[in-house]
Parts: C-alpha cells; sequence; structure tokens
C-alpha cells in the first residue's frame, strides 16, 4: 500500500467518529429515501473496525458490513443480509482469502488470491485520494475488488469522466468497471462522484447490499448512495 493510501485510509478510519448516508432510487432526488446508511469506527486490541449498518424507512436494520484492519492491511470482513437471512465472511492470512457463505442453512467455502492491488469497498474512496492525479491526467487506474456476497475478486478499472456538480457544488465524476466483458453484462457500471479535489467521496450509483421486493421475490437493488457530506 502506498503512504498516500496509508495515510488517507488512517485519516478516514477516526475511531469513533459516525458517517451518514441516504440511499435513493438510481435516477431518484433525496426526497424519496429507500434506506439508510450509519458507519462507525472503532478501535481496540490492535484491531480497526469499520461497520456499516442499512436502515429501512422505519429503523429497522436490514443489512450489516463489517470489514477489520490490523494497521493498514485488511485482516477480516463481513456481510449479513438479514433480509434473506445470508452471512458472507471473508478471512485473509499469508496471500490467501478464505470466503464462507451460510445460505439456506448450508455452508460454501472458497479460497482466493490476495494480492496488494486488492480492495475493500471499504477502502475505495481513500485509494481514489490516493490516486487522483494519475486520474485526472486521464490513465485508467486498475484494482482487484471483493464481491463478497459472490465470494469473488474482481478485477475492475477507474476512469475519470470529467466535471460534475453534486448539490449545487463543483465535483468530479468518474465510473469504476469491471475488466471482464461477462462480468460488464451481468453487472451495471458503478458511477462516482467526488469532490473536485479528489479528497470526498459524495455518492455513488451501483449496486447496494441490500434488497427490494419484486413480486414475491428479494432481487438486488442498483440505487444512489448520497453522503451527508
Amino acid at each position: 500500500m502506498s503512504p498516500v493510501l496509508l495515510l488517507w485510509l488512517v485519516a478516514s478510519l477516526q475511531a469513533g467518529s459516525v458517517e451518514r448516508a441516504s440511499v435513493v432510487a438510481r435516477d431518484g432526488d433525496l426526497s424519496a429515501p429507500l434506506f439508510s446508511l450509519e458507519r462507525t469506527v472503532t478501535t481496540a486490541d490492535g484491531r480497526t473496525v469499520a461497520a456499516v449498518r442499512f436502515m429501512d424507512p422505519t429503523g429497522h436494520v436490514v443489512a450489516t458490513e463489517r470489514v477489520t484492519y490490523v494497521g493498514e492491511n485488511v485482516v477480516g470482513a463481513e456481510l449479513e443480509q438479514r433480509q434473506v437471512d445470508e452471512r458472507h465472511t471473508m478471512t485473509v492470512s499469508d496471500g490467501d482469502a478464505w470466503f464462507e457463505a451460510v445460505r439456506d442453512g448450508k455452508t460454501s467455502r472458497t479460497r482466493r488470491d490476495w494480492t496488494p492491488d486488492t480492495l475493500t469497498i471499504d477502502q475505495l474512496p481513500s485509494f481514489v485520494t490516493s490516486q487522483w492525479d494519475r486520474l485526472i491526467d486521464g490513465e485508467e487506474v486498475a484494482f482487484r475488488l471483493v464481491a463478497l456476497d459472490r465470494a469473488r475478486i474482481v478485477r475492475f478499472r477507474l476512469i475519470h469522466r470529467g466535471e460534475t456538480e453534486h448539490l449545487g457544488r463543483p465535483a468530479a465524476a468518474l465510473r469504476m468497471e469491471a475488466n471482464s466483458m461477462f462480468v460488464r453484462w451481468l453487472a451495471p457500471e458503478v458511477d462516482l462522484v467526488f469532490s473536485a479535489d479528489g479528497r470526498t467521496m459524495l455518492e455513488s450509483r451501483g449496486p447496494l447490499p441490500v434488497k427490494v421486493r419484486d413480486g414475491g421475490d428479494w432481487v438486488d437493488l442498483d440505487a444512489r448512495l448520497v453522503w451527508d457530506r
């Protein structure tokens, strides 16, 4: 991990901090939130845990995520999808990422390679900040991203798309897309909006680890997440 990325990661993981965001329809506005989000950070016994809770409009927690760090290194991650009673975990050790999924009363385990360019979603804002000069110079920035509920690590690339506005403020637009055309066919691109200086992620548009009803089924939500920043 580069010193710049570590600096921004540490800055984003201040113990006791609480950040909030709203989830709305992908092309919707903030007047009709589908869910809310809270991210908290705690440090104890040499470990830092970034924890995220997704709540429905009644305040009921529908999904939780946790990423555990020792120093600057990810050592574990968890996703609990309460709407469908699923639990996904990842443990990182000695270049291996061990995934475990519990669904329908059955447990499955998978091993993937863990490499220095692998990120969890919690690290993405800091990573973008550390690569900002390359991005605004027009370079594509490659990395591997953990898809915890798929027990996969997927190759992605980031592209700076130009200037935009966010709630009346100057901002920068980026796109994150999978390198594999097959994966892009299955999953939508993720659009990111950062402050004009690249220091703060303001919103994203793409898949989230919560579900919505479609008839009698729970389906993945592709939505807009707007941070209270």
